[in-house]
């Protein structure tokens, strides 16, 4: 995919905004300490093909181990890995494979109905509690606490800005974007169980393509999690530009499938 490059960087650059990293010659190893169950602050990304599949594998562990973390990780480039996708349970990794579509936004705005019952606002110290408060609702963004230590991470980071839309006043919808350079990411979309299906989503991200728009950001991205959710992007004009196919390799927990299904 033509984009791939552009992905992998804005990739690395969301991950390290709360991760550590050390480079390794087949991709980069994420880790943080202080939040050890933080799934995405600790995974090995390797994108570039293996050429010593047993050395490789050994080399995650050990570094993962010994740091007190279990060892993770994301593998792309999964036609020309096949040789270490073949060896995952021989060195003790289970895996899961994902193909993950990869929206853009086309720069057009969508027209939905006027509403005088929402509002949108940015979050400040003055409503983070608000914020915060619908992410915890959403079971499938992780443990209570786990949510709350992540939240705060990429709430003080510059890269951030969150939004927050209220329904007569009532807090209801969040969501995040990620800027590095000219690029932005979307993230961390969440309404409150007793408010959706009423396309207030709709709403919050489009004022985000708005803001987009302002703040100069060349592509505005989004990774749907699933084939309805990117459904409902796709009608508020962020376009497929392609899919990636990785495989997650793990060595104990919890799957992602698992966490997704909550």
């Amino acid at each position: 995919m033509r984009n791939l490059e552009k992905i992998i960087q804005l990739d690395i650059d969301y991950i390290k905004s709360f991760s550590d990293m050390e480079k390794y010659a087949a991709g980069i190893l994420f880790y943080n300490q202080e939040m050890p169950t933080y799934y995405d602050a600790n995974h090995a990304h390797i994108w570039q093909k293996i050429e010593q599949v047993d050395c490789f594998l050994m080399d995650i562990k050990k570094f993962y181990v010994s740091k007190g973390l279990i060892p993770r990780m994301y593998l792309y480039n999964v036609e020309e890995n096949q040789q270490c996708i073949e060896k995952l349970h021989v060195h003790g990794f289970q895996y899961e494979t994902f193909t993950d579509d990869i929206q853009c936004w086309n720069g057009e705005f969508v027209q939905l109905p006027i509403n005088p019952a929402i509002d949108i606002e940015r979050v400040t110290d003055s409503n983070v509690q608000e914020a915060l408060a619908v992410e915890m609702s959403i079971s499938t963004f992780g443990e209570p606490a786990l949510i709350k230590e992540a939240f705060y991470k990429t709430y003080q980071s510059p890269h951030f800005t969150y939004y927050l839309l209220r329904v007569n006043g009532v807090a209801c919808c969040t969501a995040n974007i990620f800027v590095a350079g000219n690029q932005g990411r979307v993230e961390s979309v969440a309404t409150i169980e007793s408010f959706r299906g009423r396309g207030l989503i709709g709403y919050l991200l489009r004022h985000i393509q708005q803001q987009s728009m302002k703040a100069g950001i060349e592509n505005l991205w989004i990774m749907p999690i699933s084939a309805p959710v990117a459904r409902v992007y796709a009608k508020l004009n962020f376009k497929s530009v392609g899919s990636v196919t990785s495989i997650h390799a793990f060595t104990e927990g919890k799957s992602i499938k698992e966490l997704r299904q909550g």
